[in-house]
C-alpha cells in the first residue's frame, strides 16, 4: 500500500556536515565530497578534495558513510544526489547531509532515483530559501515529504531497471575514458621529439556564425548547432547533440555552415580553449572558430589542437586566454609530421576515438531511456514489466 512519507522517516540516520572546509592533502587517498563534485548526480573525484585518513576520520566522526549511503547537496546548488560506493574513502563535504535510508521501508537506490527524478528536484528547489544563494536547512530536508511509495519489492525492481541502464552507462564511461587516456599517450609518444609549426601554416581557421534569433524559421530542430558550452560540456570531448538547434534554411543561408563528421570545434570567448570533435556534423556558433580535417586527419587533427592549448594554458599558469583571435594560431605550435607518420598515427589512434564517439553516443540513448522511464515508473503510470522487454535490448 502507498503511504506518504518525510525523508527522516525512511532513514535510520540523517547526518549533516562539518561546517568548514577540510584540510587539503594533495596525497591523500580519502575525498572530501561537496556540492561541486556532485553535479550531474555522480561523484566527481576531480572536483572533490584530497584529505588525510586522520581528517576523514574527523569528518565522519558523527556517522561512518557506508555503501548505498546517500549524499545530498542543499546548498550551491540545492539537490544534487550521490551514492556512497563501496570504496570506504568519501566523507561529507560543506553544505552536505549523508542519509542513511531504512531498508525495511525503501530501496537505497530507489530513493536515490526517486530524489534525483525531474518532480522531486522542483519541490526540493521550491522549498529553498535565501536571497542570494538558494539552501535548504537541515530541518527542511529531514521533513520533506515523498510521494506515496510502493512495496520495498516494488521499489527494488524499479531500482533494478534504471540502474541496469546506469550500470551500462557507467561500463562505457569506463571504456571510454582508457580509450582516450590510450589514444593520447599513443600521440603523445608518437610526436613527443618531433620539430613544430605554427598552426596558422598548417590548418584553416573557420568562424561559426549564429542565425538571426529574430526569424523562427531559422530555428527549426534539423541541424545541430554547437555553442561554447556545448563543447565545454561534451563527454570526452566529443559533441554528439546540442542544446540548440536550426533548420535547413540557417545551415544553407547563414554564417553558421555545418562542419563535416571529425571537425574539431575550438572555444575563442568565454571559457577560452575548450576543444571538442564533432562525432556527428554540426554548424556552431561565433565564439568558436572550427577547423575541417583536410591536411590533418581526425584524430592528429584533434590532438595537435588539443594539446596546442593545454600548451599555452600550462604557459599562462593554468589561467584561461582573454580571447582567441586569427592571431592567436600563428603562436599555437604543431607537430610537423611526414605522410607515413601521419597514416600510421591515424591509424592506431583513430579507432580509439571512434570507440569513444560510439561509447558517448551509446550513452546519450541509455540517458534519454532512463530520464524518459523514471518519472513514468516512479509515478506507477508504468510498471517494471512494460518496460524490461526494451531496458532488456539496450543493455
Amino acid at each position: 500500500m502507498r503511504t506518504i512519507r518525510t525523508i527522516e522517516e525512511v532513514c535510520t540516520q540523517i547526518v549533516d556536515c562539518e561546517h568548514k572546509t577540510a584540510p587539503l592533502d594533495p596525497e591523500g587517498e580519502y575525498f572530501a565530497v561537496g556540492t561541486p563534485a556532485m553535479r550531474g548526480n555522480a561523484i566527481n573525484y576531480e572536483e572533490s578534495r584530497r584529505i588525510s585518513k586522520d581528517t576523514f576520520i574527523r569528518w565522519t566522526r558523527r556517522m561512518a558513510p557506508q555503501q548505498g549511503d546517500l549524499l545530498f547537496a542543499r546548498e550551491a546548488p540545492v539537490g544534487p544526489i550521490v551514492m556512497i560506493p563501496d570504496t570506504g574513502n568519501i566523507a561529507p563535504g560543506q553544505r552536505t547531509m549523508l542519509l542513511r535510508p531504512d531498508p525495511e521501508q525503501i530501496d537505497s537506490r530507489f530513493l536515490y532515483y526517486l530524489l534525483t527524478s525531474p518532480r522531486q528536484q522542483e519541490l526540493l528547489l521550491s522549498q529553498a530559501s535565501g536571497s542570494t544563494v538558494a539552501h535548504l536547512n537541515v530541518a527542511d530536508v529531514r521533513a520533506f515529504e515523498l510521494p506515496p511509495l510502493p512495496s520495498v519489492d516494488e521499489q527494488r525492481a524499479i531500482a533494478e531497471v534504471l540502474g541496469a541502464l546506469d550500470d551500462k552507462i557507467a561500463a562505457n564511461t569506463k571504456l571510454a575514458s582508457t580509450s582516450a587516456d590510450l589514444a593520447g599517450l599513443i600521440y603523445d609518444t608518437a610526436v613527443s621529439s618531433r620539430e613544430t609549426q605554427p598552426m596558422s601554416h598548417v590548418l584553416t581557421p573557420i568562424l561559426g556564425g549564429t542565425p538571426p534569433r529574430a526569424n523562427p524559421a531559422y530555428w527549426e530542430e534539423e541541424y545541430l548547432w554547437a555553442s561554447a558550452r556545448d563543447v565545454t560540456s561534451a563527454p570526452f570531448g566529443m559533441i554528439v547533440d546540442t542544446a540548440e538547434k536550426i533548420s535547413n534554411a540557417a545551415a544553407t543561408t547563414t554564417k553558421a555552415k555545418p562542419l563535416p563528421l571529425g571537425s574539431v570545434i575550438l572555444t575563442a570567448r568565454g571559457t577560452v580553449g575548450a576543444v571538442a570533435r564533432l562525432a556527428v556534423p554540426s554548424s556552431f556558433n561565433q565564439s568558436c572558430y572550427g577547423f575541417v580535417p583536410d591536411a590533418l586527419p581526425p584524430g592528429i587533427l584533434y590532438f595537435s589542437i588539443l594539446r596546442a592549448t593545454q600548451r599555452a594554458k600550462a604557459i599562462a599558469h593554468g589561467s584561461v586566454f582573454d580571447t582567441i583571435t586569427m592571431k592567436t594560431f600563428d603562436h599555437l605550435d604543431i607537430p610537423v609530421l611526414c605522410e607515413t607518420s601521419v597514416e600510421t598515427l591515424e591509424s592506431r589512434i583513430g579507432p580509439l576515438l571512434d570507440v569513444i564517439s560510439e561509447a558517448v553516443k551509446e550513452n546519450a540513448t541509455l540517458a534519454n531511456t532512463r530520464d524518459a522511464l523514471l518519472p513514468q515508473l516512479m509515478s506507477g503510470r508504468l510498471r517494471v514489466k512494460d518496460v524490461a522487454d526494451v531496458v532488456g535490448s539496450l543493455v
